[in-house]
């Protein structure tokens, strides 16, 4: 079966312009991830942008693992493709408020890519991993992974997290 876009659209909300995207329609695993990428890398390099070159792939491999590539239609319907939990209407930064299961909501990848570079800067907890970022220009996706999931990201088990978003081979 051939690959199948991801559906998206403009929205406007409240004046801000983003695109909303629907549930990925692949079925093909490879496929799946395939999409997935074409649909989020360009706001993944605005996330890396935003928190020092957090690297591209760590983005999306956790981006993609917290949504199931896409297929979530909790993470489609408050577009938040990490799962960023609601703490506040300002943490993390820029959400749009309280969405589907105590997650936050955004109205589209552009804010929730935003919002997700922001939130690593923002809380003291991954103080270490900004600290390593600011410190090299070509960082280790292992080691940000580590210190990502170090920090408590993806729950409490820090080492299934971490064998959960790295690519095979790295641990």
């Amino acid at each position: 079966m051939a690959l199948i876009p991801i559906p998206t659209e403009p929205v406007k909300v409240d004046g801000v312009r983003d695109t909303y995207v629907d549930l990925n329609p692949n079925t093909d695993p490879n496929d799946k991830v395939q999409a997935f990428v074409d649909a989020f890398k360009r706001v993944a390099e605005d996330a890396s942008d935003e928190c020092y070159g957090l690297p591209v792939e760590v983005i999306l491999a956790m981006w993609g693992g917290e949504s199931g590539w896409g297929t979530s239609k909790t993470q489609r319907n408050n577009q938040n493709w990490s799962n960023m939990k609601y703490v506040s209407s300002s943490n993390p930064p820029g959400n749009y408020g309280k969405g589907e299961g105590g997650w936050a909501a955004f109205i589209g990848r552009s804010t929730h890519a935003n919002s997700f570079g922001r939130f690593f800067k923002e809380n003291n907890r991954y103080s270490a991993l900004i600290n390593y970022l600011k410190s090299t220009n070509n960082p280790s996706s292992e080691k940000c992974i580590r210190y990502i999931a170090d920090a408590g990201y993806g729950g409490s088990d820090h080492d299934q997290y971490y064998d959960e978003v790295s690519p095979p081979g790295y641990n």
